[in-house]
């Protein structure tokens, strides 16, 4: 019940911070936008599901600034299924009119992943291919080092599984792109791929999602998410996590 209610007001500040900016003239250096979706059902079954995420960046000159972070619980019939929270944060320096640099601090926790803590710096150079004022794409390549600390899943010498907790650290290749287009005055398309790649383990995450503009401020967003590790397994034997989702969209 307390993660319940600790998940509940993360994703609610991460809606509300959106909204302080905007109200406090902030908004004219900033921009990006804040989702809240939320399922409950009471009755033969109990389920609840919460999700929120903030994304928004300030541009200056040469300089971006770009925070994100994101939060999913769930239960079913008063039994936690599922726990995840991310948050990181990304700065650009641009050298011309395609080419930047970039350094990028995140960090992680999933609990029916196995993963108690991750927190990953990575330092690179990234390239803009296309941008025609609807569709931009951008590729990025990194170096980096990475900690990880997470249950594996071993059998004992009886031959009974038992978790173990275990510490992973090194350094770390990454790997991203990013995709949008405008698909009209009201429908948009967003597509983001990472990959933090490991001798312990690759973690990869990849983003869809397609807004349908409701007003100025609000849209209605479809999303598919993605995430694998390679050599991390979860509570239920599984290295992959895939949610769709539905929600509300607050844009700065």
């Amino acid at each position: 019940m307390k993660k319940s209610l600790l998940s509940l007001a993360v994703a609610f500040s991460l809606v509300s911070a959106s909204q302080v900016i905007a109200q406090d003239g902030l908004s004219d250096s900033w921009s990006g936008a804040a989702a809240f979706g939320a399922v409950i059902t009471a009755g033969n079954s109990d389920t609840r599901n919460i999700s929120g995420s903030l994304n928004v960046s300030r541009q200056s000159t040469i300089y971006r600034h770009n925070m994100f972070g994101s939060i999913f619980n769930a239960e079913e019939n008063d039994n936690e299924t599922a726990n995840r929270f991310d948050l990181g944060y990304k700065l650009d320096r641009q050298f011309n009119d395609v080419m930047y640099g970039f350094g990028r601090l995140r960090f992680d926790s999933d609990d029916y992943g196995n993963i108690d803590g991750r927190f990953s710096g990575t330092v690179g150079v990234g390239r803009n291919f296309i941008d025609n004022g609807k569709v931009r794409f951008d590729g990025e390549i990194g170096i980096g080092a990475h900690s990880t600390d997470y249950l594996s899943l071993d059998a004992d010498a009886d031959g009974v599984n038992e978790l173990t907790e275990l510490d992973a650290s090194g350094g770390l290749v990454f790997l991203g792109l990013s995709y949008s287009n405008i698909l009209s005055d009201n429908v948009s398309f967003n597509s983001k791929f990472n990959a933090e790649i490991a001798d312990s383990n690759t973690y990869t995450v990849w983003d869809n999602s397609l807004d349908f503009r409701m007003s100025e401020r609000l849209s209605l967003s479809v999303g598919l998410l993605s995430r694998n590790n390679s050599d991390i397994v979860g509570t239920l034997g599984e290295k992959s996590d895939t949610s769709t989702r539905i929600g509300i969209v607050y844009g700065i």
